[in-house]
């Protein structure tokens, strides 16, 4: 697979790392996850990364993982692109998440590296070749050092990139410096997302050809303002971008405070999006204090209360 310019295009922009809505007793919420895409989608997001960390992915069974993929390429229609995450530690599983994906046309998938049991290069690899062998679609690697303690080496991704099949990175990692060495080693062909939101402006800058967000759930704004400056614009005005950039990372300083996919949900809830701000075990639970303390720091940020929507 070679993908032609025009097909690349799809592929770059400003993609939510879709939540996982549930109920109080811990079922996904299908209603409310439609609406969230609805929701996502008025915003001017490019697409949708389904199944990752922040769906709550690996608390999910294969079965719920299959359901909320269907829902949401149901919901989208071909709308935006969606990138499903079909990342497992087992390779097998792997392939049949990402069978499944194909079956319902999605424009690519993308794994996690293959994390606690200690394997080289070689065998990661392997893993990545193994699903692609399997389905033709786009491959999008997931790199998150932070939560697997798995770093990649250089040659790791310029062995991917001569892989026509492989559409590039999702770059979970403050680490700019090797985010800029990844774009010089492997080119444009390769593309490389980038996965921490508050370094998204400075990651732009290093090669990044967009962005796979979690925040984007809860204030897509400053991150689609910032990509569609920087890609129409001649000169990008640097105090405009530096701003949305400093507005988006005041509420990435509150929210750090708390568990992140915990306080995202509740935010959703108070915007009316969510019916229930629930996450899944052993994920923590908000304490009605802490509810409290986002409760009132949403009442006074302007960025997050302008997202409020009558549902």
């Amino acid at each position: 697979m070679n993908l032609i310019s025009e097909e690349r295009g799809k592929f770059k922009g400003i993609f939510t790392a879709l939540l996982t809505p549930m109920h109080e007793d811990g079922s996904i919420d299908f209603e409310s996850l439609s609406r969230l895409v609805e929701h996502q989608i008025s915003m001017g997001i490019t697409g949708f990364y389904v199944g990752g960390s922040t769906g709550e992915g690996f608390i999910l069974t294969t079965e719920e993982r299959q359901r909320v993929l269907e829902s949401v390429v149901k919901t989208t229609n071909g709308r935006v692109t969606v990138i499903a995450h079909i990342g497992c530690i087992s390779t097998m599983e792997s392939v049949k998440l990402a069978r499944h994906a194909e079956a319902l046309r999605v424009d690519a998938v993308s794994a996690v590296v293959p994390f606690y049991y200690k394997v080289t290069m070689q065998e990661i690899r392997e893993h990545y070749e193994t699903i692609m062998t399997a389905v033709p679609l786009p491959m999008l690697v997931y790199h998150y050092p932070g939560a697997t303690s798995v770093s990649l080496t250089m040659d790791f991704y310029t062995h991917m990139s001569r892989n026509s099949q492989c559409l590039g990175v999702k770059f979970t990692s403050m680490n700019l410096f090797e985010m800029q060495q990844i774009r010089a080693l492997c080119g444009e062909r390769f593309m490389i997302y980038n996965g921490h939101d508050e370094v998204y402006l400075s990651g732009a800058y290093a090669g990044a050809d967009g962005a796979i967000g979690s925040t984007f759930n809860m204030m897509p704004e400053p991150f689609v303002q910032i990509h569609a400056h920087i890609s129409t614009e001649e000169r990008p005005d640097m105090g405009l971008l530096q701003s949305l950039q400093s507005k988006a990372n005041e509420v990435v300083s509150h929210m750090v405070r708390f568990d992140v996919i915990a306080y995202e949900k509740y935010v959703l809830f108070l915007q009316g999006v969510l019916s229930s701000p629930k996450v899944r075990q052993p994920l923590k639970q908000l304490t009605e204090e802490e509810r409290q303390q986002i409760h009132d720091y949403y009442r006074s940020s302007k960025l997050l209360h302008h997202h409020r929507i009558k549902v």
